[in-house]
């Protein structure tokens, strides 16, 4: 069963779509009468109605809705923070948790050090409540499939930069249109912190450019994205050829340390050999764009990206050689981890689909 991070967004979406008060108000009218003793009595019942009928005891015990709030405080860090998560007020989340150490005769967090931490019972209760709801969640998911109705529930994913600039967001209006029930929470960012989060379990997919083999990943290929070299409108090498001993002294702009757009850009550059070359570091390819678009220097990015401010005119495209080779955007899964119905239906998509 995983464990950990591995299905916590999932945790946190359901929790969501659950009614923060709904197994509150299934117990509020029965709270005296159970701790009265003919509320004892009533918990006990027989099954099968014979002599020999076995009893069966009927233990209360705290809702998912508490485990699903606890287990968020725990890997938040603090009730704000679980609150913004489960799109919950803060004093929601307090009074859950109140509620849930009631419940459990045992202080849950240690709020003395000045930070939020799980006691050692809470550390216990941890471990049992990810269990817990990760059996809910997994029973939810194989009833929703034998239903064969349209499929619900939330689709988790990570992209790259490159990826949601242009592949990620074509997919995703198709898949949209082929499940409309189905929900989205998209994490866009650099390769290396996209991969991490897929290996943690955050998010259940990844689409990413670049992304070179790696233990414990399956490749599937969904595009080819082109790229362009660009430079500010007005650019003196904007008409013609240009070859790289014309740039001398110029300031190339590049994606940060983690992204592979970074090492594809260097590479580029160890091609050109561009002479007294400047590199500058931006983290965002729209602020690389943007930059470009200032005059600050030229860089390389997909095609995609400078569309906008191509047909502008803010920005030249540049007819460098070697002119940059296209870059294979790729979906990214875990080997051996079992997918939910709305995951599997967005790989069975992607697999589907031809690389323009």
């Amino acid at each position: 069963m995983p464990r950990g991070g591995q299905r916590a967004g999932q945790r946190r979406r359901r929790a969501r779509d659950l009614a923060v008060a709904g197994g509150d108000h299934a117990r509020a009218g029965h709270g005296d009468h159970e701790r009265s003793p003919a509320g004892r009595a009533d918990r006990t019942c027989r099954r099968g109605g014979g002599a020999g009928a076995r009893e069966v005891r009927d233990v209360s015990g705290p809702s998912l809705q508490r485990l699903k709030v606890f287990v968020a405080v725990c890997e938040t860090g603090g009730f704000t923070a679980a609150g913004r998560a489960l799109d919950m007020a803060q004093s929601t989340v307090s009074t859950h948790v109140r509620q849930l150490e009631a419940e459990m005769g045992a202080r849950l967090f240690d709020r003395e050090s000045g930070s939020l931490h799980p006691t050692p019972a809470g550390g216990t209760l941890l471990d049992y409540a990810r269990r817990v709801l990760d059996t809910y969640d997994e029973a939810v998911d194989r009833l929703r499939r034998l239903g064969h109705g349209p499929v619900r529930g939330t689709l988790s994913i990570g992209g790259t930069a490159t990826a949601g600039e242009g592949v990620l967001p074509r997919l995703l209006v198709e898949y949209a249109g082929l499940h409309p029930h189905v929900g989205l929470d998209l994490r866009i960012d650099n390769t290396t912190e996209t991969l991490r989060l897929l290996d943690a379990g955050e998010v259940g997919l990844a689409v990413a450019a670049d992304a070179g083999p790696r233990p414990g990943h399956e490749h599937v290929l969904v595009a080819e994205e082109p790229q362009v070299v660009i430079a500010a409108a007005g650019h003196p090498l904007a008409s013609g050829p240009v070859v790289p001993a014309d740039l001398r002294g110029s300031t190339v702009l590049v994606r940060e340390h983690g992204s592979t757009t970074r090492a594809y850009q260097l590479d580029l550059l160890e091609q050109w050999g561009i002479p007294r070359a400047r590199i500058w570091t931006i983290s965002s390819t729209t602020a690389v764009v943007q930059a470009v678009v200032a005059g600050l220097g030229i860089a390389c990015v997909t095609r995609v990206a400078a569309d906008a401010v191509l047909r502008l005119g803010q920005v030249v495209q540049l007819d460098l050689h070697p002119a940059p080779a296209t870059r294979p955007v790729h979906l990214v899964l875990r080997h051996g981890r079992s997918l939910s119905r709305p995951e599997e239906e967005f790989v069975t998509l992607a697999r589907g689909r031809t690389a323009p």
